[in-house]
């Protein structure tokens, strides 16, 4: 990302209203991405990914973030000249993570299936009450969305529950299982 240049907008319809929470694809996921727009880099979160038929991929974002002539565009996706961040990884595992055991979920990084999110999804809302097998046991959680990706593979995006001993309550994590 040495070479910092707009972002090239993509001739592909917009819409008129941005998308509601679960509708979109990415907003369950929490990407982000950092690009310049008019000159001035921004980090703005990824409403919806799209694989065009002639091959690229675009990015429907929010552009010019801080000015008053706030829109959404999509954008060519160009690794090369943007970063994209999953916002859910910061800040430490949840205790039940730190001991893995045999049977335990895979929780994943967005990068690692990523061709899941651009295939079918099939949204509960608000959830679906799901028990998830973390640290040798079963913890609560609500399943918010289920990205379904070739030959099978699937990502399972979950609210899970973790009792933390330092706070002395269950804490809710935003996990992404495979």
């Amino acid at each position: 990302m040495s070479d910092w240049r707009d972002a090239m907008e993509a001739p592909v319809l917009v819409p008129e209203k941005v998308p509601r929470l679960h509708e979109t694809l990415t907003n369950r996921t929490g990407l982000w991405v950092e690009l310049q727009w008019g000159g001035e880099r921004d980090r703005t979160e990824v409403l919806e990914i799209r694989d065009l038929p002639d091959g690229p991929r675009v990015l429907l974002v929010i552009v010019n973030v801080r000015r008053p002539d706030i829109r959404m565009a999509w954008v060519y996706w160009d690794p090369a000249r943007m970063s994209l961040r999953n916002e859910w990884t910061r800040g430490a595992p949840a205790t039940a993570e730190a001991l893995t055991h045999t049977g335990d979920a895979h929780a994943i990084d967005v990068g690692e299936m990523s061709d899941c999110f651009a295939g079918d999804r099939t949204v509960f809302w608000p959830h679906r009450s799901v028990e998830v097998r973390v640290g040798g046991r079963w913890h609560p959680g609500r399943l918010r969305c289920l990205y379904n990706g070739p030959a099978g593979g699937a990502v399972a995006s979950v609210m899970m529950l973790f009792y933390e001993p330092d706070w002395g309550a269950p804490v809710a994590f935003k996990r992404l299982y495979r």
